[in-house]
């Protein structure tokens, strides 16, 4: 079974026995994957103690058939994200950040640039003021969406490519993944974004992470961009988030 090393961020830890976890990590060398953590909630073992998510470490398990449970043989943690149990909004973000990635990041495919945008969305949530963290959990689903090929064209008709108005609301048809023009909104359903909530969700997938850090979401845009987010994560993971609704 071949050994790998990598930097990894512990996503979510579920008890497997009176000894032993099952970690969900994201490595960003390999992608996501399950290992057994076995020794993890004994004493003395070689992680430190029993392992905890929204951990940033560096870390040595062992991967064969990616469809089976790999070894976590090894974790040397280096950062742990604090901030994000120390506020409600910062929390509910990270756990809205963390089924994103569990739900949408394919199995042991490796995922540098998920990685990254992961581990700096925590880092901010950590540290951000509570009216913060709405429009950064936002702003990593735009992103991450994007990253991994599924953002809807922001200039032009998802379905027959005609342009979109530069400014005005967008319709949004979940089926289809993205925006549609007035002729083909009679397609199928569509969700509203009033030209306003569609500036912030351009503003939010684009900006530099200081500029996203100091945007505060009205409670109608907020609402408007959940729908449409909470929709087309539901397209593509075949489930709704429960996290979706606390953001």
């Amino acid at each position: 079974m071949p050994v790998h090393k990598s930097a990894v961020l512990v996503l979510r830890c579920q008890d497997w026995s009176e000894s032993s976890q099952v970690v969900h990590l994201l490595a960003r060398e390999v992608g996501r994957l399950r290992c057994l953590a076995k020794g993890s909630r004994r004493g003395l073992n070689p992680f430190s103690g029993p392992l905890d998510r929204w951990v940033l470490g560096e870390a040595v398990f062992s991967l064969g058939d990616p469809n089976r449970l790999g070894t976590l043989m090894e974790l040397y943690e280096t950062e742990r994200f604090d901030g994000l149990r120390r506020s409600l909004p910062a929390f509910y973000g990270a756990a809205y950040v963390t089924d994103l990635v569990l739900a949408l990041v394919p199995d042991v495919e490796r995922q540098p640039a998920t990685f990254d945008l992961t581990v700096e969305t925590l880092r901010l949530l950590a540290g951000a003021e509570p009216k913060a963290c709405q429009a950064a959990a936002f702003a990593f689903a735009w992103r991450l969406l994007a990253l991994l090929g599924y953002a809807p064209p922001a200039d032009r008709c998802v379905d027959c490519g005609q342009p979109l108005e530069a400014a005005g609301p967008r319709d949004f048809n979940a089926g289809l993944g993205g925006f549609v023009c007035p002729v083909c909104r009679a397609k199928g359903p569509v969700l509203r974004l009033s030209a306003k909530a569609a500036q912030a969700a351009g503003f939010l997938a684009s900006a530099d992470w200081g500029e996203v850090r100091r945007v505060r979401l009205s409670e109608a845009t907020a609402k408007q961009m959940r729908a449409i987010l909470s929709a087309r994560v539901e397209e593509l993971a075949g489930r709704k988030l429960a996290t979706a609704r606390y953001v």
